[in-house]
């Protein structure tokens, strides 16, 4: 038994942009559709990039992953092949070549109507309208301040100019450019154990000024939570959300500097009581941190993105977890979909089917109704984010 939820539409709550790929060879379409280092050049030891036994060996990796299992099955009753690889990508390759229609049938077969965009990633940043363009589907932009953030630091201005440069900015992509929140992915950089005293505008000039002088020690750290600090107040001023990072990323992360609880002191503090914080991933797999936190932090809400799709058959898992304590309307549905449109499409499936069971389950147990099961789902899916970022 399972709570049917087909038929509901779905907002993607994380994602990034992408453009057409083109026609892909099979390795390619692995490479791009990986969890594994999904976009990014083979890992090549030596610095070898050449090595075509390592090439062999991280393509078995992320064939075998259960995720990709899972996708190719589902990529197959899409297109009406057989469930093998290479069918899959040559289905694929005939579909897209009318891109538009092929993402308008893509979503259409899930229900995915949304997409709220981190436009930080990749670099060079994609173009806003080129997306929306290709994408049959609504876009919902939100704007990542690390990029900006690295382009102050290489211009030679002093803290007056760039914390006005920093804060103009901001308020610009918000006000003027169509961008519905900020995000952060302070975790890769230097963890996710800011202090909220940060705030001080005398830790942002010394620490500019240490870095400028070659002296900078923790100095990278203490402007980063200044300035994590003050995107967080930018987003009271402008009432927009801030979107942060906890758990699970790529190979750079530091799993352990990405406990969503490591924000708990910045996030109850008086000043960023009022801001409205999504947390990113839910924190995977300390996923279940994040939902107590959005039990306790009114405005503290989490996602459900990365750990569904590539967590695989932890996704119904996620979901219960998460809504031990999370509220049901402070639970969001994403994906991290990034690179191509199948990955948004597979998580949604995935996602969709979880839930379905996860309600099931709290039914069955007396804790919901069928009413109330469906309510939620209908949340978690769409209207929590509609909601949180102010459109329909």
């Amino acid at each position: 038994m399972t709570i049917e939820l087909s038929h509901l539409p779905a907002v993607d709550v994380h994602c990034h942009p992408f453009l057409d790929p083109g026609e892909m060879s099979v390795e390619r379409f692995v490479d791009a559709f990986s969890f594994s280092g999904g976009g990014v050049p083979f890992m090549t030891a030596g610095g070898l990039p050449h090595d075509q036994a390592l090439i062999d060996e991280v393509q078995g990796v992320r064939r075998n992953a259960l995720y990709h299992r899972y996708a190719i099955r589902q990529l197959a009753r899409f297109f009406g092949c057989a469930p093998v690889l290479a069918e899959v990508v040559a289905a694929r390759n005939a579909a897209s070549r009318d891109y538009a229609n092929y993402t308008k049938a893509l979503y259409g077969a899930c229900g995915l109507a949304t997409l709220v965009t981190d436009f930080g990633y990749p670099l060079p940043a994609v173009d806003v309208d080129a997306f929306k363009a290709e994408i049959a589907a609504q876009v919902i932009p939100i704007y990542r301040i690390e990029p900006l953030i690295v382009e102050l630091l290489a211009a030679p201005i002093g803290w007056a100019e760039f914390k006005r440069r920093y804060d103009e900015t901001i308020v610009d992509v918000i006000q003027n450019q169509g961008f519905y929140g900020l995000k952060s992915v302070i975790a890769y950089r230097t963890g996710l154990d800011v202090s909220p005293l940060s705030r001080t505008p005398d830790q942002g000039l010394q620490a500019l000024d240490a870095i400028r002088r070659g002296i900078g020690g923790n100095a990278m750290k203490k402007l980063r939570d200044h300035l994590l600090c003050r995107a967080l107040e930018l987003c009271m001023e402008l009432d927009v959300p801030m979107q942060i990072h906890t758990g699970m990323g790529d190979y750079e992360v530091n799993l352990v500097a990405c406990r969503p609880a490591l924000l708990m002191d910045l996030l109850r503090f008086p000043t960023f009581r009022a801001c409205k914080v999504l947390l990113v991933h839910t924190g995977y797999p300390y996923h279940a941190e994040a939902g107590y936190m959005a039990n306790m932090l009114p405005r503290v809400y989490c996602d459900v993105s990365e750990g569904i799709p590539f967590a695989a058959h932890a996704a119904e898992r996620i979901f219960l977890e998460t809504l031990e304590m999370a509220p049901l309307n402070k639970v969001c549905f994403g994906t991290d979909g990034y690179t191509m449109p199948e990955i948004n499409f597979v998580g949604t499936m995935l996602g969709k089917q979880a839930l379905g069971r996860a309600l099931q389950r709290l039914v069955d147990e007396d804790l919901l109704d069928k009413a109330g099961a469906l309510e939620a789902g209908a949340w978690i899916l769409a209207e929590n984010a509609q909601r949180l970022y102010g459109f329909v």
